[in-house]
């Protein structure tokens, strides 16, 4: 146990308690009491009295010294590297990851309806999945390996997929209605349509680029805040219609909507015609092609966010060409 004039040749040299504490392995709060013969319990009143001559007081509180703050760190480096050994060494679990897929759970049960305000929010719902999905995924800036740059490119194609469909049986079917249902319908649309358009033509400037470079992950965070954008709005427009709309209307548009979307291109056309007739039209020309270059090609899309698979045989080959 140290005595108080060790403690205080201390605190003359601009030690903390804390660390008075620590050399003399005792609490920071009893090298306070030593010190100063004062408890350091949060009862911070000091008289004039109790403070003339005694040296080593601290001003304000001393609270800090018997009940430290506690810090939770958000990222603890030893914790991680813990449990990537673990999950290494579990068979197990290693191959249930290996086994995850990104997909979106699909619409079952009571969730099925035609209704096409439900039929879009359940479809804005898988997008803003995949969506998370991507953004926990950690891209090249932020130190992802390249099988987390390949998964991050895979979960792109994924929404690329749905957004086309989405937006296409969107354009026949839901905005028509909202300019002919909804006062100021017409106005509404067109914010919408323009909104969509910025998300084609960023995804169609994704297109090709290696997750592995720096603008994939540039391009990847306006997308995202457009699609935010974009459906906070349109989930505003979805309340009014179905708020002003009769349900029968409604499930009328939603039993057109539905095979729509799944004839729709699996690709965005940003200089394909948003108006109904023209873009039915188009669509029927572009989803064959589409489907056609899903069937032939590897889209990154068929992974489902998984990384890219090696080949069994695959040998590393060091610099230099050998083994």
């Amino acid at each position: 146990m140290p005595t108080r004039t060790q403690v205080l040749e201390r605190v003359r040299r601009a030690h903390t308690y804390q660390e008075i504490g620590e050399e003399f392995l005792i609490p920071p709060g009893q090298a306070y009491l030593i010190a100063t013969g004062l408890p350091a319990d949060g009862s911070d009143v000091v008289t004039e009295e109790q403070a003339a001559g005694r040296e080593g007081l601290i001003e304000g509180s001393t609270q800090q010294l018997v009940n430290p703050s506690t810090e939770l760190p958000k990222h603890q480096q030893l914790v991680e590297e813990w449990m990537k050994r673990r999950v290494a060494a579990d068979e197990a679990i290693r191959r249930a990851g290996e086994r995850r897929t990104a997909a979106p759970p699909e619409i079952e049960g009571e969730d099925q309806t035609d209704d096409v305000v439900s039929v879009i929010g359940w479809q804005h719902n898988q997008v803003k999945w995949l969506q998370e999905q991507l953004e926990t995924v950690p891209g090249v800036r932020k130190g992802g390996s390249e099988a987390k740059q390949q998964q991050r490119v895979s979960i792109l194609d994924m929404i690329r997929v749905r957004l086309s469909q989405h937006e296409t049986a969107e354009e026949e079917h839901f905005w028509p209605a909202v300019r002919q249902r909804l006062e100021g319908g017409d106005e509404l649309a067109e914010r919408a349509l323009a909104q969509e358009q910025e998300g084609k033509d960023l995804l169609q400037e994704l297109a090709g680029i290696p997750g592995g470079d720096d603008r994939f992950d540039e391009l990847v965070e306006k997308l995202v805040a457009a699609l935010r954008k974009h459906v906070a709005f349109e989930d505003k427009v979805l309340l009014r219609f179905k708020e002003e709309v009769p349900d029968e209307e409604r499930s009328e548009i939603g039993r057109k909507f539905q095979p729509a979307y799944e004839h729709a291109p699996t690709r965005p056309h940003p200089h394909a015609p948003n108006s109904s007739a023209p873009l039915k039209a188009a669509a029927k020309m572009a989803a064959p092609m589409d489907r056609a270059r899903d069937a032939l090609g590897d889209r990154p899309a068929k992974r489902q966010g998984q990384a890219e698979k090696k080949p069994a045989n695959q040998v590393t080959r060091k610099k230099g060409g050998k083994k």
